[in-house]
Parts: C-alpha cells; structure tokens; sequence
C-alpha cells in the first residue's frame, strides 16, 4: 500500500472546497430561480473539485494513470475557468450576449474532450511528480487549447468585473454585487498566480499548486456570497430611520 505523501492534504483541501461550493451554487440553482450564472459557476467548481481529485488519486495511487492524467488536463487545466468566465457572462452581460458565449464555450468543450481522448500519453511521464504533463509531452495540441481557453475565460472574468464595477459605481447601486464580481477576477487571477510562480521559480511539487488554489477557490466563493447579498435601498433605509425613531 503506497503511502500518502503530507502535501496530499493540499490537492485534497482543495476538491473539499471545491465541491462544497459547488453543491451550494447548484442546490441554490435548483431550488431558486434557476439563475444560469450560477449554474455555470457551480459546473466550474465540479470541475475545480474533478482536478485535484485526480492529483489525490495519483498520489494515493502512487503514480499517475492516462486516464487520471486526462481528466486532470481537461477539467483543471482547460475548462473550469472558460465556465467561471460563462457564469460572469450571465451575471455581468445580456441573456443574448451569454447565450452565446455558452455556445461557444460549449464548443470548446466538445473540441477540447476530443483532442484529450485521442492525444497519445507519454507513460514516462506518467511516473514523474507531474503526472498529468504527459498529455501533453508528445503533442503541444492540449496546450495549445488550455491557453485559448484559459485566455477567454480569463477574459471574460475580469472583463466582466471591470465591466460591472464601471456600470455599478457610474449608477450608485449593486455595491454588493460589484465587490462579488471583482473578488471573482480576483480569486481567478490568484489561482493562476501560482501556477506562474511554480513555473518561474522551477518548483518540482506541483502540489503546492493547491494552497493558492485553495485560497483561490475561497476568495471567488467570497465573491459569490457578495453577489446575492440583499441591496439595501433608500427606501429601505428610510424605513428603518422612521421605525427606529418611533421606537425610540
């Protein structure tokens, strides 16, 4: 039986979290209004959650399998932030506008599970700490597909945010929902942090890839949180000034 290396508990906080919020975001889409952003933000946490399970998996495995290292590949690396950037979509921009991004965002997910199942996988690389990089040691295509649609989801995350805060605070209203949407950018932004800095300073243990991931994954559902936070309004406001002084 191999032993479970300490920096497990990373990958493993991390997919507790990641499907911890992703129940939250989806019971509340089925048991509300059926609100497509947060249908798309509870996708975008399942697939938070499917990609570092798989690191627990390979490390309590004690090595990489191509399947493992492909579904790491195509839900961590490729299509969670595309459906973070969809749900900004849906909270930021028009139903028309968001519809079709969900279409194309649909598509790549079609292209992007194809190229996944049919990449040939380097089984050394199957035995190194980064297990999943063999999908992409024999063929630059997966890559090529991560960057576009990381650099789109990306995009649309604090294109969104940028977009909503300017509207919010030209209009005075939603303060809640412009803080949500920028600690959403923000959560994202921080996550891809760390895989830069990973890659700048040649760290071997990718599983510290996670803590920022953790981190990450709290700040964005701390974002949420804001966004369906109750606006108080004037009225409300002077309400509550008129019932406190009669009470008074």
């Amino acid at each position: 039986m191999p032993v479970i290396p300490v920096l497990t508990f990373l990958p493993l906080s991390a997919t507790i979290l990641a499907g911890a919020f992703a129940i939250v975001l989806l019971n509340r889409y089925v048991s509300s209004r059926r609100r497509p952003h947060e249908l798309m933000w509870g996708i975008a946490f399942v697939l938070f959650a499917l990609g570092a399970a798989c690191q627990v998996y390979a490390d309590v495995n004690g090595a990489w399998t191509p399947t493992a290292a492909r579904v790491y590949y195509l839900t961590g690396a490729i299509l969670n932030v595309a459906f973070l950037g969809l749900g900004t979509m849906y909270l930021s921009f028009s139903r028309r506008v968001a519809n079709a991004g969900l279409v194309i965002v649909l598509l790549l997910a079609v292209v992007s599970t194809a190229v996944l199942l049919t990449v040939p996988v380097d089984q050394a690389a199957l035995r190194q700490e980064a297990g999943w990089k063999a999908v992409t040691a024999m063929s630059s295509t997966p890559r090529l597909v991560a960057i576009i649609t990381n650099s789109i989801g990306t995009f649309l995350v604090v294109g969104g945010a940028v977009w909503s805060g300017l509207v919010f605070w030209r209009r005075r209203v939603m303060k809640s929902r412009m803080i949500g949407v920028f600690l959403l950018a923000g959560g994202t932004l921080f996550i891809a942090l760390g895989g830069t800095i990973t890659g700048a300073t040649g760290l071997r243990n990718h599983d510290y890839l996670y803590i920022t991931m953790a981190i990450g994954i709290l700040i964005m559902f701390a974002g949420y949180l804001q966004t369906i936070r109750p606006e108080v309004t004037l009225q409300t406001r002077k309400l509550e000034n008129e019932t406190t002084q009669v009470a008074s």
